[in-house]
Parts: structure tokens; C-alpha cells; sequence
């Protein structure tokens, strides 16, 4: 069972826990990695994607995680510096023009492209390199208009196909695709033609006549192309790794203008967690939150949270995200601002839109899902204090906070104990004839890391008693699931 190390203080500014272990972007519920926002899409309460902010956030620590273990190791080449890197589409009706010039006032080598729209064009392409290590595809662009695309052409080894994945102006904001096949390329990926498949995702319309960077992970975007197809199970989740597919080429349409560089790297760590702070940043709402826009439903429907809830365990991930974009680029105040409004909803009853229970009316509580009658989740509440805390040296209102959670949870870690493992949540104290909703092995080992966590924070405050009763309740814990059972009478 994995614990922090006992010898290691927590760093607010360091990787947050195990996350550096995470892929989220691998998980079945996740559609695709957005093309306009670059964050995650969920399907995991509603088939039609939409923006989940705890998965978001973990994405974001998850590659803040690995950015500070791995600044060393990202190995990158420069492909298109050279004119004759880049051709133009064979066919004799296909008109490709590249213009190469020296911008004067940024000193950038430009190419620009004025190729036929459709996406049965090439356009104008470069070869990408065939380093298997090298998945990331970067580079900076000027689309002239919306019917501007490019294109990533990536073959998949085990099953010789083609996959292109063109990345296009398409207004998705109610359509919810995420990501499409194209052609009508059928849902056991027999391809069409030429033995090859083809998928869409969509961008922002608003870059359009404005330099805008963009950074894809190859691997993770046919994996979850091929993942999508309507009639696939979760069972059928395609995880690509380094070697599963070869990169071929990198194509241009429509009217285009392109910094003469193109970068193949080995990671995007840095990329993808600050497009999660800036995402939580754009769109956090007057309240301080980020609401989840699907209907939660918990203990067959006995408990519903309509479209619209928040989450103590998303304002908690969010809150540690911020603070740590905030250490990256102390010189952008949106960050450290955001982090601090993300408190309100703290203070917030549940039954006005809050994420504050209160335990018999007494014990105050920070609810994952703030249902009527509260639910009292402990995961999420756990991971809401070390948000918390992670704020709590740059604003005393959120030591404050995390003083109360703390307290609260002295008195409540009582209930969660089983004598032979843990209980997920306190449903049964509040909804008759329910019983107790056991905790799971991997969700009991969840809870075991995050007490022993809460044990070192409280270690480093001085709090010594305090950690005595986490630690020593972990380690109890951690017997259970070795076999160890609390004495009968």
C-alpha cells in the first residue's frame, strides 16, 4: 500500500502526492483532450463530453508532478527550418503555394501556406521524425480563416492503419463530440479506403488571424480517436505507449501562416498544467467555483445534486493548482486571485449552492457532493483541506479554514472506521434504511494515504497530537488491509 514518506516534509510548491504516477488523460471516461481548451473532457456521469473540474485539476497536478521530476529529460528536435522541408500535395488538381520569408520585427523564419480547404488535401506537409520517444507535436500559427486546418498523420504499428486526425474550426459548443470520425469510418475501425481512418477535433474559432501555440500529444490523441468510436465499451479503452504508433507527417491547409519550427519533444508537462490553471482561471463563476454541469445521483437516487453543484474536493484540487501556478509565474496575480475567491463556497451552506455541511448541525464539513441530507464523503473532504493548506501561507483565511476542517475531522475520523476497513461516506447516519456504503480496497488505500499525508501537514505545523491520532489511525488502517481485524467483546 503506497504512503508518502514519513522523512519527507510536504512542499506546497512541490509535486502534489503520488500524481506524478497519474495518467489522466488515459482514462476511459475521458473523451479526448480538447482542441480549443487543451484540458480534459468527461464522460463519466453523461455520454456527451463535458468540462469535469476535479478531473481537470488532476490533470494539471499530474503534469505540475511530472514537470518537477522530469525538467531534465525533454529531449526535443527542430524539424522545418529548411524551405525544402516542406512539399505540397502531389495531385495534379491540388494547388499548394508556400511563401518563405524573415519576419523583421521578431527575426522568425515564416512560411506561408495558401492550399486547397478540403480535407482530402495534403496541403502543405513535413515529414515528422520517426523517434518513437517523441510524441509531442509543437509549434506556432497564424490560421487566416476558419476553413484553415491541419492535419497529424500517425500510423498505429499492431494493426498497419493510418490514422489522420485533422484538427478543424468547428463549432462544438452544442454539438459535444469532442472528438469524430470522419468519412463515416465505422466503429470497429475497418477503414474506408487506402487503409486508413480518419477523426476530427475541434478549435477555437477565436484564435483565428492571432498567433496561437499549440502542443498535441500524438499518443494520447489516437488513443482517444480510436477509444470514441460510437459502440466501443469501456472495456475496449485504448492506452497508447511509446512505440504503439509512428509519427509520418505534419500537413497545412487552407490560408496559413507558420513559424519555421516544429518542435518533436518527449513530453508537454508544462504545456498541460498551465493550460489547467488558465482554464479554472477563465472559467471560474461569481461564487468562486466551478460547477459540474450534469446530475449526480448517489444511493439509488435516494440523494440527487441537479446540474449545477460544486465540489469541496474541486475547489481543494483547484486551490492547489492555482497556488502552484502562482509559485511558476509569481508575476501573473490571476492565479493567487483565483485561489483566494475559490474560498468563498466554503462558507457557503449546501443547500445554497455551498459546499459547507454541518454534522447534526455542529461539526462543520466540506462536502464532494453537497447533497440534502449531507453525504460526507471523506476522500474528497481530506483532499479539500490540503487545498487548503497549500493556501494557507499566502492567506490566513485559509489557514483558518483548514484549522476548522481539521477539528472536524478529529472529531468525525471515528465514524469511517469499521474495526475491518473504512467507510466511503456517513449516507447511512442521515438516510433510513441504508446501510453503510463500504469503502472499496483502492478507495480504502486512498484514505490511508491522504490521513498519513494530513499527518505529516500537521507534523510540520507542530500540531504533535494531532499527528499521533492520524498517523496511529493509518497505520491501524493499514492493518485491515493486511488482515488485521479490530478485538470482539
Amino acid at each position: 500500500m503506497r504512503v508518502p514518506p514519513d522523512k519527507t516534509p510536504y512542499n506546497t510548491t512541490g509535486p502534489f502526492g503520488h500524481f506524478s504516477t497519474y495518467s489522466v488523460e488515459s482514462r476511459d471516461r475521458v473523451r479526448c483532450i480538447n482542441g480549443a481548451t487543451n484540458v480534459p473532457m468527461s464522460t463519466q456521469w453523461d455520454p456527451k463530453p463535458y468540462y469535469y473540474p476535479i478531473q481537470i485539476a488532476q490533470y494539471g497536478l499530474q503534469h505540475y508532478s511530472k514537470w518537477l521530476e522530469n525538467q531534465q529529460e525533454n529531449h526535443q528536435i527542430i524539424l522545418g527550418e529548411k524551405s525544402s522541408d516542406w512539399k505540397g500535395a502531389a495531385g495534379m488538381s491540388d494547388t499548394t503555394e508556400r511563401l518563405f520569408y524573415t519576419d523583421a520585427e521578431s527575426g522568425w523564419k515564416i512560411v506561408n501556406i495558401s492550399a486547397e480547404e478540403n480535407l482530402s488535401n495534403a496541403g502543405a506537409y513535413i515529414y515528422l521524425d520517426k523517434n518513437e520517444s517523441l510524441p509531442i507535436v509543437e509549434f506556432e500559427w497564424r490560421p487566416n480563416d476558419e476553413n484553415s486546418s491541419f492535419t497529424i498523420l500517425a500510423k498505429h504499428k499492431q494493426d498497419d492503419l493510418l490514422i489522420l486526425l485533422n484538427y478543424q474550426f468547428h463549432d462544438d459548443s452544442g454539438g459535444g463530440k469532442c472528438v469524430w470520425p470522419d468519412d463515416g469510418d465505422v466503429a470497429d475501425l475497418h477503414p474506408q479506403k487506402d487503409g486508413q481512418v480518419s477523426f476530427s477535433f475541434s478549435m477555437d474559432p477565436e484564435i483565428v488571424s492571432k498567433w496561437d501555440f499549440v502542443s498535441r500529444n500524438v499518443l494520447v490523441d489516437v488513443a482517444r480517436a480510436l477509444s470514441s468510436t460510437q459502440g466501443r465499451k469501456k472495456t475496449d479503452n485504448v492506452v497508447l505507449r511509446n512505440g504503439d504508433i509512428r509519427l509520418v507527417s505534419l500537413g497545412f491547409r487552407g490560408k496559413v501562416s507558420l513559424r519555421q519550427e516544429v518542435r518533436q519533444s518527449a513530453n508537454q508537462h508544462k504545456f498541460a498544467f498551465e493550460a489547467a490553471a488558465n482554464w479554472l482561471v477563465k472559467n471560474q463563476n461569481e461564487k468562486g467555483g466551478w460547477s459540474v454541469p450534469v446530475e449526480r445521483s448517489i444511493a439509488d437516487r435516494k440523494l440527487v445534486l441537479a446540474p449545477g453543484w460544486h465540489s469541496a474536493m474541486a475547489q481543494g484540487h483547484a486551490i492547489s493548482l492555482l497556488s502552484r501556478a502562482n509559485f511558476v509565474f509569481p508575476e501573473n496575480l490571476k492565479y493567487l486571485e483565483a485561489a483566494k475567491k475559490a474560498l468563498q463556497l466554503f462558507e457557503v451552506p449546501s443547500s445554497s449552492g455551498g459546499i459547507r455541511a454541518e454534522f447534526h448541525g455542529k461539526i462543520a464539513w466540506f462536502e464532494e457532493y453537497p447533497t440534502q441530507p449531507g453525504s460526507f464523503v471523506l476522500n474528497g473532504f481530506l483532499y479539500s483541506l490540503i487545498g487548503l493548506f497549500d493556501l494557507s501561507t499566502l492567506d490566513s483565511k485559509s489557514l483558518e479554514l483548514y484549522k476548522s476542517g481539521i477539528s472536524s475531522l478529529r472529531q468525525l475520523l471515528p465514524f469511517y472506521d469499521t474495526g475491518t476497513g473504512t467507510i466511503y461516506d456517513l449516507r447511512h447516519v442521515f438516510l433510513m434504511n441504508v446501510a453503510p456504503n463500504l469503502a472499496r480496497w483502492d478507495y480504502h488505500a486512498v484514505h490511508v494515504y491522504l490521513l498519513k499525508w494530513i499527518a505529516q501537514i500537521e507534523k510540520s505545523r507542530g500540531e504533535f497530537e494531532n499527528f499521533e491520532l492520524f498517523n496511529k489511525t493509518a497505520e491501524r488502517w493499514i492493518g485491515y488491509a493486511n488482515g488485521k481485524r479490530a478485538k470482539h467483546n
